[in-house]
């Protein structure tokens, strides 16, 4: 009987702890002054970008690491650019970014409130391009 209980309690509290979950903004976490983008998948190859606000108060430092999907090693060698949509849908040109501790890395101002796009595109290490597409919406 106690067996029961328990198994209909830890079924109870899992429904509960799936509902929550289900109900949350998946597109993006903050954790101090850092925040996680989501993930992005392109012909094999996963791209997790993250914003860091800067020291200087001068804008955010956007980070990409690129790894295989089917080894999970990372991606450090090639190209890659990016491109920053605003909210008032203006596009910025394309800059390259730099490789920095296994990371590529560019700096962005985020000056308006509302939903910016970041395009990356890729020339990685196998020579295939590749485009990544991530979001955020800056409050």
């Amino acid at each position: 009987m106690k067996k029961l209980i328990i198994l209909t309690l830890l079924t109870f509290l899992f429904s509960v702890n799936a509902m929550a979950m289900k109900s949350m903004d998946h597109s993006s976490m903050e954790m101090g002054g850092v925040v996680m983008l989501q993930d992005n998948v392109v012909n094999g190859v996963k791209a997790s970008a993250h914003l860091m606000d800067m020291q200087d108060g001068m804008g955010r430092m956007i980070m990409i690491m690129f790894t295989d999907e089917e080894s999970g090693a990372l991606i450090s060698e090639g190209q890659c650019a990016i491109k920053v949509e605003s909210p008032d849908q203006t596009l910025g040109s394309a800059q390259m970014m730099a490789m920095n501790e296994n990371m590529f890395s560019s700096g962005v101002k985020l000056e308006q409130k509302g939903t910016y796009k970041f395009t990356v595109g890729t020339k990685l290490a196998d020579g295939q391009k590749r485009s990544f597409n991530f979001s955020y919406v800056h409050q």
